[in-house]
């Protein structure tokens, strides 16, 4: 009889011991999944709040700078404006491997760099004092990697487990990655008085920008729909004369604006402005519910002095408007493969510069976008140059820090994760170049999911090997 109620006590000792261990997991993870929500909100409304000054490489090097000293983080810059925090392994997590977090900076298009931004303060101030932590904010200009090419690569040993973190329209994480060319399309035209009457300026203004990405289907390119406006004035009979056209700040983003100034023939006036209310009413209902900050109007503007030749006119509003802009070829499941986009049109005294981006995740496709590209300018007499380039990035989905992420995703979120290929270019590049032996993943992160994304990383970094300290 003894011998049984000591074993039933034994049961009810074990029992009491495991639902109290699940319980304290669940509240652990309950209070990892709070602490995260709370602080990386407020982390990314402090710079949504800040945005507006900082509009500059220095504004946000010194943003990143004082952070890090406000909240005691050891920060240095070097002389291309990177910024790098750092934070040493704790005495239980002295056995970790290194982990590296790259996220850029971009003063043309900061708000798109908000959430991986807010991603990375979060891990450097609460990660939980796990390993040996350095994240490291790489400059750009247009999307040009600028920073990170300079890099010094000491950050990038052999054992280092990198995420480069990128923002994104679609969350996802990535073992492969695009690779970019950059464009410049440019031609001198001449001018001539105008002979029409009136004159009007076309305006398109206050859409958000960006890298091009999975959502250039649905992006309303406004350098484009002027483009196609102009074709269809001129194959609609509308006659009328072009003074001047600009657009986007850079051939590897997303334009946020575009303006036209045309004169019209005072007969065609009437066939004008109905032809423009209602390119603005079909515009308006395809993307005003996604883009509210969006404006397209046009207005009677004091007469030019001059405006461009009908013969480059014509030559001009032919290239633009045959210049590829979008998806250029999908998989047999329908997914994207290679984009490409008009990013911006620059006018410097009597030339105009047109500039653009093409990304693949296939070499081949790359190959092709060159020769289009380069087809299109020679049938128009206009001089192409490739700008730019770098290759795509690939890693091995089941690599053993593939297998970690994944693990962490589905501990934090209780979801299974499913890598993507991401058909925007993005730093993994240059990270493989400084060295092709550390483990590296890419990540695309808006604000739907980066409480998730965060929590997924924090998961990481506890996951990594240490002492158990409470055993």
């Amino acid at each position: 009889m003894k011998k049984l109620t000591t074993a039933i006590l034994l049961v009810a000792l074990v029992g009491t011991a495991l639902f109290s261990l699940t319980a304290c997991s669940s509240e652990e993870e309950e209070d990892l999944s709070s602490k995260v929500e709370e602080k990386v909100a407020a982390y990314r409304t402090d710079l949504e709040d800040s945005a507006d000054t900082l509009t500059s490489t220095v504004a946000i090097k010194e943003y990143l700078s004082n952070w890090a000293k406000e909240k005691g983080i050891t920060c240095t810059t070097d002389g291309h404006d990177n910024v790098i925090m750092s934070v040493k392994a704790s005495e239980e997590y002295k056995e970790a491997d290194p982990t590296v977090i790259v996220c850029s900076y971009d003063p043309k298009q900061f708000r798109t760099c908000i959430d991986p931004i807010a991603l990375s303060l979060y891990a450097v101030k609460n990660n939980e004092s796990t390993g040996r932590l350095t994240v490291i904010f790489t400059s750009e200009d247009g999307h040009d990697f600028s920073g990170i090419r300079s890099l010094n690569s000491k950050y990038f040993t052999d054992d280092s487990n990198v995420f480069c973190v990128n923002g994104g329209d679609k969350n996802m994480w990535s073992t492969s990655t695009a690779g970019r060319s950059s464009y410049d399309f440019s031609t001198e035209v001449s001018y001539t008085a105008p002979e029409g009457e009136k004159a009007y300026r076309i305006r398109i203004e206050g859409l958000p920008g960006g890298i091009p990405d999975s959502r250039i289907s649905s992006y309303p390119n406004p350098i484009k729909e002027i483009g196609d406006l102009l074709a269809y004035f001129k194959t609609n009979s509308l006659i009328y004369e072009l003074a001047d056209i600009h657009g986007g700040e850079s051939g590897n983003l997303y334009p946020k604006s575009a303006s036209v100034t045309v004169v019209i023939d005072e007969d065609d006036i009437e066939k004008f402005q109905k032809r423009m209310e209602t390119a603005i009413e079909n515009y308006n209902d395809n993307n005003l519910e996604d883009y509210p900050e969006m404006t397209y109007t046009y207005e009677e503007v004091e007469l030019p002095r001059r405006v461009m030749t009908q013969e480059h006119l014509n030559e001009f509003v032919s290239l633009l408007y045959t210049l590829i802009d979008g998806v250029y070829s999908r998989d047999d499941d329908d997914n994207q493969v290679s984009i490409t986009s008009i990013g911006s049109i620059i006018k410097n005294e009597n030339r105009y510069t047109i500039s653009a981006v093409g990304n693949s995740l296939s070499e081949a496709d790359l190959t092709e976008i060159d020769t289009a590209y380069k087809t299109i300018c020679g049938l128009a007499n206009v001089n192409y140059k490739k700008t730019d380039s770098q290759s795509g990035w690939t890693s091995d989905s089941d690599s053993d820090l593939a297998k970690q992420v994944a693990e962490a995703f589905n501990s934090y979120s209780g979801a299974d994760m499913e890598y993507r290929d991401c058909v925007a270019a993005t730093n993994a590049t240059y990270i493989q170049e400084k060295n092709e032996n550390c483990s590296i993943i890419s990540v695309s992160v808006n604000e739907n999911r980066l409480e998730r994304y965060t929590g997924t990383l924090i998961t990481f970094l506890l996951n990594q090997t240490h002492e158990n300290t409470e055993e």
